[in-house]
C-alpha cells in the first residue's frame, strides 16, 4: 500500500521508514520519528475498495480552509465562456519563404479586415488600433523596411514575418479574452496556476499558525485490501478525510509514539461532501 506525505503544501512519494528514510525525515526539517498507523475504511456495504484516497491532516483543515477559501474567492479566475454569438478570428498564415502576393495581401489587411468586419463595430473599434501600431512599427509595405539589407527580397521577407507575427498576437489575444480555442484556454491554466499558489500559501501559513505540523501538513494513502491504508506519520493530532459512493468520513485522531490502528466505522459516515483534492491544493 503506498503513502504520499505531502511536506507543506506538495506531494511527496514515501514507503514504510527505513533507517535510511527516516534520517532522511529527521534532516529535512527535524521531522519526528515517524510511527507506523493503520487506518481502516468501512461503510454501509463493508469495507471500502482498494484504491479509495485516505488523507490524514495534521491540522483541523475542515475548520480552517472555508476561511482562506472565501478570502480568495473573489479574485478566482473565471473559466473562459464564448461571447454569445462571438465569431473567432482566424489567424494568418506563418511566412515562411517570400512570395509577392503575401506581401501584397498583407499592404491590404487592415482594409480588407475593416470591409469583411464593417457590420461589428465593436471589433473595428478594440483590433484596428492594435493594428495600425504595428504597421507603424513596422512600416506600411515592405518598401518602408530600410535596415540596410542589400538584397531587397530578404527585406521583403522580414517585413511579412514581422508583420504577420505581430498581428497574430493581436488576434490569438483577441481570441482569448472572448474564451474562443486553445489561447483562451492557456490563458485560463496561467492565470489559475498564479491564483492557486497564492492561496496554497496563505493555506499552508494559516495551517501552521493553527498547530499543523510544519514539515508535514497532510499525507495521502490509499485503501488497499480490507479497507485499509497505511500511514508512517509523527506523533500528535490528526485528522482523516475520506470519502466513497457518496459517503465521507472525517474525524480526528491521536496518534501516540507507538502509532495504532483506527476504525472509521458506517455509522460514522455522512453523506456531505469533502473538497479533498482543493484542501490538498490541487
Amino acid at each position: 500500500m503506498s503513502r504520499k506525505p505531502g511536506k507543506g503544501l506538495f506531494k511527496h512519494r514515501a514507503g514504510r521508514l527505513t533507517a535510511l528514510a527516516a534520517a532522511a525525515w529527521v534532516t529535512l526539517g527535524g521531522i519526528a520519528s515517524a510511527v507506523p498507523v493503520q487506518v481502516k475504511v468501512l461503510s454501509p456495504l463493508g469495507p471500502v475498495g482498494a484504491g479509495v484516497p485516505v488523507v490524514l491532516f495534521s491540522y483541523d483543515v475542515e475548520k480552517i480552509f472555508p476561511g482562506v477559501e472565501a478570502h480568495f474567492a473573489r479574485s478566482r479566475p473565471v473559466p473562459p465562456a464564448p461571447r454569445a454569438n462571438f465569431r473567432p478570428l482566424v489567424p494568418l498564415q506563418p511566412v515562411k519563404s517570400f512570395f509577392l502576393v503575401q506581401a501584397t495581401e498583407l499592404e491590404k489587411f487592415r482594409d480588407n479586415f475593416a470591409a469583411a468586419h464593417r457590420d461589428d463595430n465593436s471589433v473595428i473599434r478594440e483590433l484596428m488600433p492594435e493594428f495600425d501600431a504595428v504597421y507603424k512599427k513596422f512600416g506600411d509595405s515592405p518598401s518602408d523596411f530600410t535596415r540596410g539589407l542589400i538584397n531587397t527580397e530578404d527585406g521583403r521577407q522580414i517585413w511579412c514575418q514581422q508583420i504577420t507575427t505581430n498581428l497574430n498576437t493581436i488576434i490569438n489575444n483577441y481570441n482569448a479574452r472572448n474564451g474562443v480555442g486553445e489561447a483562451a484556454a492557456r490563458t485560463f491554466k496561467r492565470r489559475y496556476a498564479k491564483w492557486l499558489g497564492k492561496r496554497n500559501e496563505a493555506l499552508l501559513y494559516v495551517a501552521n499558525e493553527a498547530g499543523g505540523n510544519p514539515n508535514l501538513n497532510f499525507v495521502e494513502s490509499v485503501a488497499g485490501e480490507g479497507g485499509v491504508a497505511a500511514f508512517d506519520i509523527p506523533p500528535g493530532m490528526w485528522f482523516i478525510a475520506a470519502q466513497n459512493d457518496g459517503f465521507s468520513w472525517y474525524r480526528p485522531m491521536r496518534v501516540t509514539n507507538t502509532g495504532g490502528r483506527v476504525t472509521l466505522q458506517a455509522t460514522d459516515a455522512s453523506r456531505r461532501r469533502l473538497p479533498l483534492a482543493e484542501w490538498v491544493g490541487m
